[in-house]
């Protein structure tokens, strides 16, 4: 048997605010044993450790909103491959971020023993990500997440689950997603296009239910 072939697989996948990659992770997870590496989340989890590096990477994130270094990404990443264990193949959501991340990624990934398989683009428009995001909305008293014109009539209704408060965050506004859009347009729609002219990329529509989109996730990658 190829020794390649035989290793466990990992996924990349991509895409706008609002595309719902978290949910397809998900998907992944059930269908295939996959284990969901969020970036941004261990990101936030290690700026949040009382130690000095934890410290300087909080500055990084939350004081001056800029991208953390490459080496910074690797080390994150790999101690997020390292916690999976080497036998189960990953969806990595939320890195490569920007075009001089692509080649780190990819060697964490070889040097974890897994192979790179394709990086699936969740391909979805401003329009529409402004319409999802902005009506996502959380309930400050039970945390439940709630969807105006679904679970709420207006954004001041209250919860309706528990009655309490409801509120947006404050990068959910129509403002925040343009920003957002644009930040992921700069930097990360060139690393949609190395993929793909390396031919690593599966581009999806983002534009259907969560159901229907890892459906045609599904179908091409089985």
């Amino acid at each position: 048997m190829d020794p390649i072939a035989s290793r466990p697989s990992a996924y990349i996948l991509l895409g706008p605010p609002g595309s719902g990659k978290s949910t397809q992770a998900d998907y992944f997870g059930r269908e295939f044993g996959a284990a969901h590496i969020d970036m941004g989340a261990a990101l936030r989890s290690a700026a949040a450790e009382p130690t000095p590096f934890g410290a300087a990477l909080s500055d990084i994130i939350n004081n001056r909103r800029e991208l953390v270094s490459d080496g910074i990404v690797r080390s994150i990443l790999e101690n997020e491959l390292r916690k999976v264990g080497a036998s189960r193949p990953v969806i990595i959501d939320g890195a490569p971020r920007c075009g001089s991340q692509v080649h780190v990624v990819i060697s964490a990934i070889e040097e974890s023993g897994r192979t790179f398989r394709e990086a699936v683009f969740i391909d979805l428009s401003e329009e529409d990500s402004i319409t999802r995001i902005s009506r996502r909305f959380s309930c400050s008293e039970c945390g439940r997440k709630l969807i105006l014109g679904a679970d709420l009539r207006t954004a001041s209704s209250p919860c309706p689950v528990c009655g309490g408060e409801v509120s947006q965050r404050q990068d959910d506004t129509e403002e925040g997603v343009r920003t957002r859009f644009r930040v992921f347009r700069d930097e990360t729609v060139p690393v949609i296009g190395y993929f793909e002219a390396e031919g690593k990329l599966l581009r999806v529509p983002g534009n259907k239910t969560a159901e229907a989109i890892w459906g045609d996730i599904r179908a091409a990658l089985i």
